[in-house]
Protein backbone atom coordinates (compact mmCIF):
# COMPACT_ATOMS: atom_id res chain seq x y z
CA UNK A 1 0.00 0.00 0.00
CA UNK A 2 2.63 2.07 0.75
CA UNK A 3 4.39 2.04 -2.68
CA UNK A 4 1.31 3.73 -4.25
CA UNK A 5 1.43 7.25 -5.13
CA UNK A 6 -1.94 9.23 -3.88
CA UNK A 7 -3.98 10.70 -5.96
CA UNK A 8 -3.72 13.79 -4.80
CA UNK A 9 0.36 13.63 -5.98
CA UNK A 10 -0.88 11.89 -9.04
CA UNK A 11 -2.68 14.82 -9.80
CA UNK A 12 -0.62 17.52 -8.95
CA UNK A 13 2.61 16.14 -11.29
CA UNK A 14 0.50 15.57 -14.00
CA UNK A 15 -0.97 19.34 -14.34
CA UNK A 16 1.66 21.20 -12.99
CA UNK A 17 2.07 24.44 -15.64
CA UNK A 18 -1.29 23.08 -17.36
CA UNK A 19 -3.30 26.00 -18.81
CA UNK A 20 -6.67 26.21 -20.36
CA UNK A 21 -6.47 25.97 -23.95
CA UNK A 22 -7.32 28.79 -26.40
CA UNK A 23 -10.60 30.28 -26.63
CA UNK A 24 -12.38 30.12 -30.21
CA UNK A 25 -15.85 31.65 -31.39
CA UNK A 26 -18.35 28.86 -32.21
CA UNK A 27 -22.02 28.97 -33.24
CA UNK A 28 -24.50 28.38 -30.35
CA UNK A 29 -25.53 25.08 -32.79
CA UNK A 30 -22.14 23.47 -32.58
CA UNK A 31 -21.51 24.66 -29.35
CA UNK A 32 -22.58 21.71 -26.74
CA UNK A 33 -20.03 20.33 -24.30
CA UNK A 34 -17.82 23.28 -24.68
CA UNK A 35 -16.75 25.35 -21.61
CA UNK A 36 -17.72 29.17 -21.53
CA UNK A 37 -13.99 31.54 -21.76
CA UNK A 38 -16.33 34.49 -20.90
CA UNK A 39 -19.71 35.25 -19.40
CA UNK A 40 -22.50 34.29 -21.85
CA UNK A 41 -24.29 38.23 -21.65
CA UNK A 42 -27.84 39.07 -23.25
CA UNK A 43 -26.79 41.23 -26.21
CA UNK A 44 -29.90 43.52 -25.65
CA UNK A 45 -33.12 43.59 -23.84
CA UNK A 46 -34.89 40.31 -24.23
CA UNK A 47 -37.83 40.66 -25.22
CA UNK A 48 -36.74 44.43 -27.12
CA UNK A 49 -40.24 45.24 -26.64
CA UNK A 50 -43.67 44.36 -24.65
CA UNK A 51 -45.02 41.73 -26.07
CA UNK A 52 -48.57 39.96 -25.88
CA UNK A 53 -48.91 37.31 -23.01
CA UNK A 54 -52.39 36.05 -24.31
CA UNK A 55 -55.04 36.47 -26.91
CA UNK A 56 -56.85 39.83 -26.74
CA UNK A 57 -57.12 42.88 -27.58
CA UNK A 58 -54.01 45.52 -27.09
CA UNK A 59 -55.58 48.55 -24.80
CA UNK A 60 -54.44 51.47 -23.00
CA UNK A 61 -55.84 50.34 -19.48
CA UNK A 62 -56.35 54.01 -18.25
CA UNK A 63 -58.77 54.46 -21.05
CA UNK A 64 -60.59 51.91 -19.37
CA UNK A 65 -61.59 53.34 -16.01
CA UNK A 66 -65.03 52.53 -15.35
CA UNK A 67 -65.54 50.47 -18.12
CA UNK A 68 -68.64 47.45 -17.09
CA UNK A 69 -71.29 45.70 -18.36
CA UNK A 70 -73.64 48.40 -17.89
CA UNK A 71 -71.44 50.95 -19.14
CA UNK A 72 -69.11 49.68 -22.04
CA UNK A 73 -66.42 51.77 -23.06
CA UNK A 74 -65.66 51.63 -26.86
CA UNK A 75 -62.17 51.28 -28.34
CA UNK A 76 -60.98 53.79 -30.51
CA UNK A 77 -58.89 51.33 -32.36
CA UNK A 78 -59.16 47.76 -31.61
CA UNK A 79 -55.80 45.74 -32.28
CA UNK A 80 -56.56 42.01 -32.07
CA UNK A 81 -53.10 40.34 -30.38
CA UNK A 82 -52.05 37.09 -30.36
CA UNK A 83 -49.05 35.34 -27.53
CA UNK A 84 -45.89 37.01 -28.60
CA UNK A 85 -47.05 39.51 -30.66
CA UNK A 86 -45.35 42.90 -30.13
CA UNK A 87 -47.48 45.37 -28.30
CA UNK A 88 -48.70 48.15 -30.55
CA UNK A 89 -47.29 51.79 -29.20
CA UNK A 90 -48.92 53.47 -26.04
CA UNK A 91 -50.58 50.02 -25.25
CA UNK A 92 -49.70 48.69 -21.91
CA UNK A 93 -52.36 45.92 -21.14
CA UNK A 94 -54.32 43.22 -23.25
CA UNK A 95 -57.64 42.41 -22.94
CA UNK A 96 -58.88 38.66 -23.30
CA UNK A 97 -62.11 38.09 -25.84
CA UNK A 98 -64.39 38.13 -22.86
CA UNK A 99 -63.65 41.49 -21.42
CA UNK A 100 -65.02 43.00 -25.13
CA UNK A 101 -68.59 43.06 -26.39
CA UNK A 102 -69.40 43.50 -30.07
CA UNK A 103 -71.14 47.18 -30.69
CA UNK A 104 -72.85 48.52 -34.58
CA UNK A 105 -69.60 50.39 -34.69
CA UNK A 106 -66.90 47.71 -33.20
CA UNK A 107 -65.79 46.66 -29.84
CA UNK A 108 -66.02 48.23 -26.54
CA UNK A 109 -64.04 47.05 -22.86
CA UNK A 110 -66.97 45.51 -20.08
CA UNK A 111 -64.78 45.35 -17.68
CA UNK A 112 -61.21 46.84 -16.38
CA UNK A 113 -57.57 45.95 -16.66
CA UNK A 114 -54.59 46.92 -15.09
CA UNK A 115 -51.80 48.51 -16.51
CA UNK A 116 -48.85 45.34 -17.40
CA UNK A 117 -52.06 43.13 -17.38
CA UNK A 118 -51.62 40.29 -19.83
CA UNK A 119 -48.04 41.62 -21.31
CA UNK A 120 -44.26 40.50 -20.64
CA UNK A 121 -42.37 43.68 -20.54
CA UNK A 122 -39.52 44.85 -22.45
CA UNK A 123 -36.61 42.98 -20.65
CA UNK A 124 -38.49 40.69 -18.64
CA UNK A 125 -36.44 37.64 -19.66
CA UNK A 126 -32.96 39.58 -18.99
CA UNK A 127 -31.24 42.93 -19.39
CA UNK A 128 -29.07 43.39 -21.99
CA UNK A 129 -25.03 42.77 -20.23
CA UNK A 130 -27.26 40.31 -17.58
CA UNK A 131 -24.78 36.77 -17.57
CA UNK A 132 -26.92 33.66 -18.85
CA UNK A 133 -24.36 31.55 -17.63
CA UNK A 134 -20.90 33.02 -16.09
CA UNK A 135 -17.36 32.23 -17.51
CA UNK A 136 -16.13 28.60 -16.67
CA UNK A 137 -19.93 27.12 -17.25
CA UNK A 138 -20.28 23.93 -19.33
CA UNK A 139 -22.51 24.33 -21.85
CA UNK A 140 -25.34 22.08 -22.42
CA UNK A 141 -27.98 21.57 -25.18
CA UNK A 142 -30.57 23.13 -22.90
CA UNK A 143 -28.27 26.51 -22.54
CA UNK A 144 -27.71 26.50 -25.83
CA UNK A 145 -30.98 26.71 -26.71
CA UNK A 146 -31.88 29.32 -24.27
CA UNK A 147 -29.17 31.66 -25.43
CA UNK A 148 -30.68 31.13 -29.14
CA UNK A 149 -33.69 32.21 -27.94
CA UNK A 150 -32.27 35.47 -26.62
CA UNK A 151 -30.90 36.08 -29.95
CA UNK A 152 -27.55 34.79 -29.72
CA UNK A 153 -26.08 33.42 -32.27
CA UNK A 154 -22.17 32.53 -31.10
CA UNK A 155 -19.99 32.58 -28.23
CA UNK A 156 -16.38 32.09 -27.01
CA UNK A 157 -15.62 28.79 -25.72
CA UNK A 158 -12.65 26.39 -24.97
CA UNK A 159 -13.12 22.84 -26.09
CA UNK A 160 -10.38 20.60 -25.08
CA UNK A 161 -9.71 17.88 -27.93
CA UNK A 162 -9.64 14.47 -26.40
CA UNK A 163 -8.65 11.37 -28.46
CA UNK A 164 -9.86 8.63 -27.46
CA UNK A 165 -7.70 5.54 -28.66
CA UNK A 166 -9.07 2.38 -26.80
CA UNK A 167 -9.27 -0.58 -28.82
CA UNK A 168 -12.46 -1.82 -27.63
CA UNK A 169 -15.22 0.22 -29.33
CA UNK A 170 -17.50 -0.27 -26.27
CA UNK A 171 -14.93 0.76 -23.60
CA UNK A 172 -14.59 4.06 -26.27
CA UNK A 173 -17.98 5.09 -26.35
CA UNK A 174 -18.15 4.54 -22.22
CA UNK A 175 -15.00 6.46 -22.05
CA UNK A 176 -16.58 9.15 -24.41
CA UNK A 177 -20.11 8.94 -22.17
CA UNK A 178 -18.02 9.64 -19.17
CA UNK A 179 -15.93 13.22 -20.03
CA UNK A 180 -18.68 14.11 -22.17
CA UNK A 181 -16.34 14.40 -24.99
CA UNK A 182 -18.60 15.13 -27.80
CA UNK A 183 -18.10 15.64 -32.16
CA UNK A 184 -15.80 14.24 -34.50
CA UNK A 185 -12.83 11.88 -33.30
CA UNK A 186 -9.80 13.41 -33.06
CA UNK A 187 -5.93 12.21 -33.75
CA UNK A 188 -4.02 11.08 -31.16
CA UNK A 189 -1.20 13.56 -32.13
CA UNK A 190 -3.20 17.12 -32.61
CA UNK A 191 -5.39 15.67 -28.86
CA UNK A 192 -4.60 17.72 -25.90
CA UNK A 193 -5.89 14.52 -24.00
CA UNK A 194 -5.09 10.81 -25.06
CA UNK A 195 -7.01 8.11 -23.41
CA UNK A 196 -4.43 4.86 -24.14
CA UNK A 197 -5.03 1.67 -22.69
CA UNK A 198 -2.48 1.16 -19.18
CA UNK A 199 0.90 -0.25 -20.91
CA UNK A 200 1.75 -1.60 -17.07
CA UNK A 201 -0.84 -3.74 -14.98
CA UNK A 202 0.84 -3.62 -11.97
CA UNK A 203 -0.90 -1.24 -9.38
CA UNK A 204 0.69 1.99 -9.16
CA UNK A 205 -2.16 4.41 -7.80
CA UNK A 206 -4.26 4.60 -4.40
CA UNK A 207 -7.29 4.97 -6.46
CA UNK A 208 -9.89 2.19 -5.77
CA UNK A 209 -11.11 0.85 -8.17
CA UNK A 210 -8.22 1.56 -10.70
CA UNK A 211 -5.11 1.64 -9.11
CA UNK A 212 -3.29 0.75 -12.74
CA UNK A 213 -4.77 3.79 -14.77
CA UNK A 214 -2.36 7.38 -14.42
CA UNK A 215 -2.12 10.59 -15.53
CA UNK A 216 1.13 12.02 -16.80
CA UNK A 217 2.46 14.50 -19.34
CA UNK A 218 3.79 13.51 -22.73
CA UNK A 219 4.82 16.05 -24.57
CA UNK A 220 2.08 18.65 -25.74
CA UNK A 221 -0.68 16.34 -24.20
CA UNK A 222 -1.88 14.86 -21.66
CA UNK A 223 -1.94 10.72 -21.36
CA UNK A 224 -4.39 9.23 -19.41
CA UNK A 225 -3.64 5.44 -18.86
CA UNK A 226 -7.15 3.68 -18.73
CA UNK A 227 -7.30 0.38 -17.09
CA UNK A 228 -8.96 -2.62 -18.93
CA UNK A 229 -11.50 -3.62 -16.33
CA UNK A 230 -14.81 -1.10 -17.08
CA UNK A 231 -14.75 -0.30 -13.43
CA UNK A 232 -11.09 0.89 -13.16
CA UNK A 233 -11.94 2.77 -16.78
CA UNK A 234 -14.76 4.77 -14.73
CA UNK A 235 -12.91 5.51 -11.91
CA UNK A 236 -9.98 6.55 -13.84
CA UNK A 237 -12.16 8.96 -16.08
CA UNK A 238 -14.12 10.33 -13.23
CA UNK A 239 -10.89 10.86 -10.52
CA UNK A 240 -8.00 11.83 -13.39
CA UNK A 241 -9.78 12.73 -16.86
CA UNK A 242 -12.14 15.09 -15.31
CA UNK A 243 -9.44 17.38 -13.41
CA UNK A 244 -7.54 16.95 -16.42
CA UNK A 245 -10.31 18.65 -18.57
CA UNK A 246 -10.89 21.03 -15.71
CA UNK A 247 -7.74 22.28 -16.23
CA UNK A 248 -7.52 22.20 -19.68
CA UNK A 249 -10.93 23.83 -20.21
CA UNK A 250 -10.92 26.13 -17.02
CA UNK A 251 -14.26 24.79 -16.12
CA UNK A 252 -16.51 25.19 -12.71
CA UNK A 253 -18.02 22.22 -11.76
CA UNK A 254 -20.36 22.81 -9.14
CA UNK A 255 -21.00 20.33 -6.33
CA UNK A 256 -24.11 19.53 -4.81
CA UNK A 257 -24.14 18.06 -1.23
CA UNK A 258 -26.72 15.98 0.39
CA UNK A 259 -26.88 14.07 3.48
CA UNK A 260 -26.18 10.29 3.07
CA UNK A 261 -28.68 7.98 3.93
CA UNK A 262 -27.14 5.36 5.51
CA UNK A 263 -23.13 5.11 5.93
CA UNK A 264 -20.54 4.20 3.39
CA UNK A 265 -17.20 2.87 4.51
CA UNK A 266 -13.50 3.83 3.30
CA UNK A 267 -10.50 2.10 3.93
CA UNK A 268 -7.38 4.21 4.71
CA UNK A 269 -5.06 4.83 2.41
CA UNK A 270 -6.61 4.69 -0.78
CA UNK A 271 -8.95 6.98 -2.44
CA UNK A 272 -12.15 5.54 -2.71
CA UNK A 273 -14.81 6.39 -5.67
CA UNK A 274 -18.53 6.10 -4.71
CA UNK A 275 -21.24 6.20 -6.68
CA UNK A 276 -24.07 7.99 -5.51
CA UNK A 277 -28.26 8.08 -6.44
CA UNK A 278 -30.28 10.75 -5.57
CA UNK A 279 -32.82 9.16 -2.71
CA UNK A 280 -35.39 12.11 -1.59
CA UNK A 281 -33.24 14.95 -0.81
CA UNK A 282 -30.37 12.50 0.34
CA UNK A 283 -27.76 10.31 -1.21
CA UNK A 284 -28.26 7.08 -1.54
CA UNK A 285 -24.24 5.23 -1.69
CA UNK A 286 -23.02 2.58 -3.44
CA UNK A 287 -19.92 0.55 -2.09
CA UNK A 288 -16.61 2.46 -1.60
CA UNK A 289 -13.80 1.52 -3.81
CA UNK A 290 -15.87 -0.89 -6.04
CA UNK A 291 -18.07 0.10 -9.53
CA UNK A 292 -21.15 -2.47 -10.78
CA UNK A 293 -22.55 -1.76 -13.89
CA UNK A 294 -25.99 -1.41 -12.12
CA UNK A 295 -24.88 0.80 -10.21
CA UNK A 296 -23.49 3.02 -12.57
CA UNK A 297 -26.80 2.75 -14.69
CA UNK A 298 -28.60 3.74 -11.60
CA UNK A 299 -25.85 6.67 -10.45
CA UNK A 300 -26.66 10.13 -10.66
CA UNK A 301 -23.22 11.88 -9.61
CA UNK A 302 -19.77 10.36 -7.84
CA UNK A 303 -17.95 11.56 -4.90
CA UNK A 304 -14.10 10.63 -4.41
CA UNK A 305 -13.52 10.04 -0.25
CA UNK A 306 -9.77 10.97 0.68
CA UNK A 307 -7.10 8.64 1.93
CA UNK A 308 -7.46 9.50 5.02
CA UNK A 309 -11.04 8.77 5.80
CA UNK A 310 -12.57 6.04 7.06
CA UNK A 311 -16.10 6.95 5.58
CA UNK A 312 -19.47 8.74 6.80
CA UNK A 313 -22.03 7.75 9.19
CA UNK A 314 -26.09 7.95 7.76
CA UNK A 315 -26.46 11.14 8.14
CA UNK A 316 -23.16 13.05 6.84
CA UNK A 317 -23.02 15.68 4.44
CA UNK A 318 -21.22 14.61 1.31
CA UNK A 319 -20.54 17.07 -1.76
CA UNK A 320 -21.21 14.67 -4.94
CA UNK A 321 -20.39 15.80 -8.62
CA UNK A 322 -22.86 15.36 -11.38
CA UNK A 323 -22.21 12.45 -13.95
CA UNK A 324 -24.40 14.60 -16.32
CA UNK A 325 -22.47 18.07 -17.02
CA UNK A 326 -20.40 17.75 -20.34
CA UNK A 327 -16.86 18.71 -21.29
CA UNK A 328 -15.89 19.21 -25.18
Amino acid sequence: MSSLVPLDDCLAQALAGVTPVAPERVALAVARGGVLAEDLEFAQDTPPMAEALRAGYAVTALDLIGASATLPIPLAVAVPVLPGDPMPPGTDAVLPPDGVEEMPLGVAAIRLIAPGEGIRRAGHDGRAGVALAPMGTILSERLCRVAELAGLSDCRLRRARVAVDLPDPVQAGLARALLGVVGDPVAPDAADMVLRPSADHGPRLALAPGDTAWLAREGAALVLSVPRRFDGLVAACLALGLPALGALTGTIRAPETRALTRKVTSGLGLSDLVLLRRSGEGWGPGPAGSVTLAGLAAADAFAILPPGSEGLPAGGMLEGMSLSMSFG
